[in-house]
């Protein structure tokens, strides 16, 4: 006796129902009397086989292409020997296993899913675990954790666990940790509670908690996070959050808060208003204005509308500032170009030049000029050979800041 209940061998086409017992399809073709082929048993897939209609089965094991043109309702299903998979409608399954090509037109609900090539899931899917060894396409996917060694491209996702070795591209994502090899693009809504890329990212807007991107990373809208460190180059469009770190370059269109420390490799242009808790800078920094509640430390040159504030702020070697400088301790060294300095304690150092002075404690260096007033309220000390536009002169009180 044959241990199948039923055979469809190649060539053949059978219409069924129901089968009592397990069912192989050896290169035929079975129509759904009814609609849907009801397998009370094992479902055993050689070279190719193909449903028209639905399917339900406890089990879909075997070596061949199997398509079914409607839904795929089954416990387990196993494929092997490059075989691929093709459900025209919804497929439901607790795991699914193709070592090829899975795509599902309906929705996909299923916990563990591996494919070994490409999977397209246009419907929803709402999965447990989903690994894919080369490109995954997907509509609106919930997910535990997804891993992809190619691509990962969809419309929305929201996963706790998100692993892809080369580039993830969505419309909006949701998720806690996000890990990617190269290149990570959200045109839409991004909620992110990790990202660790190691290329670049391109983001519209939304909220990243703590990002590490070794190459560059863009945000065109207004972005909310914790903690950006990026290797390259940073561009947003506005940003508020804790600190940023960057190797390279930054670029704010609009206003850049934050809580804690800015650094920045290279140039850092901030297109309106930058606060911080502390700033350093190791080539320019030009805004509109920035405000530091603690250091702001320049290597080159400073540039601004309104001007710059610090507890402490200082201006490398050869430097220049545009625009009128606030702090209580403010220190210039030598060779500099600065404008109007509002300070407790002021150090200038040789050879520099400065405009108007109002300051409480002024050092002033060897062969420096001084081209407005110069006001003190305590102390001050003059090097060799310096020139003023007009004496240094003591006053009672200091005119207020701009800032």
């Amino acid at each position: 006796m044959s241990e199948f209940a039923a055979r469809v061998e190649r060539g053949q086409s059978a219409a069924l129902s129901v089968v009592d017992g397990d069912l192989l399809i050896d290169g035929g073709i079975v129509r759904a009397d009814g609609g849907v082929v009801d397998v009370r048993g094992t479902v055993v897939v050689r070279h190719r086989g193909e449903i028209k209609g639905s399917l339900k089965a406890e089990e879909v094991r075997g070596d061949g292409a199997f398509s079914v043109g409607g839904s795929l309702d089954a416990a387990d299903i196993s494929l092997d020997d490059g075989a691929s998979l093709e459900v025209g409608g919804n497929l439901n399954s607790e795991s699914v296993d193709v070592p090829r090509s899975l795509k599902v037109r309906g929705t996909t609900r299923a916990e563990d899913v591996k494919v070994g090539g490409e999977a397209e899931l246009v419907g929803d899917a709402d999965v447990e675990d989903i690994h894919v060894g080369g490109t995954l396409r997907v509509g609106k996917m919930k997910c535990e954790d997804v891993m992809v060694g190619g691509t990962l491209e969809g419309k929305e996702l929201k996963c706790e666990d998100v692993k892809v070795g080369g580039t993830l591209r969505v419309e909006r994502i949701d998720a806690e940790d996000v890990k990617v090899g190269g290149t990570v693009a959200v045109t839409g809504e991004a909620a992110i509670r990790d990202l660790d890329v190691g290329g670049t990212v391109t983001l519209e807007k939304g909220f990243v908690e703590d990002a590490r991107v070794g190459g560059a990373m863009e945000g065109a809208g207004p972005l909310k996070f914790v903690d950006l460190d990026v290797g390259g180059r940073l561009k947003l469009g506005s940003g508020a959050g804790e600190s940023v770190k960057v190797g390279g370059v930054l670029e704010v269109q609009g206003d850049l808060t934050l809580s804690d420390d800015l650094t920045v490799g290279g140039e850092a242009k901030v297109g309106r208003r930058l606060e911080a808790g502390s700033v350093s800078v190791g080539g320019e920094l030009k805004s509109d204005e920035t405000c530091a509640r603690d250091d702001v430390k320049v290597g080159r040159s400073i540039v601004t509308t309104k001007g710059v504030k610090g507890d402490f702020v200082s201006v490398g070697r050869h430097g220049s500032v545009t625009g009128p400088i606030v702090g209580r301790e403010v220190r210039i060294e030598s060779g500099s170009v600065v404008q109007d300095v509002y300070a407790t304690e002021l150090r200038i150092g040789e050879s520099s030049t400065v405009g108007s002075v109002y300051a409480s404690m002024v050092e002033v260096g060897d062969h420096c000029r001084v081209g407005g007033k110069l006001l003190y309220t305590s102390e001050i000390r003059v090097g060799r050979e310096v020139q003023f536009s007009s004496q240094p002169e003591r006053v009672s009180s200091l005119p207020g800041p701009p800032l």
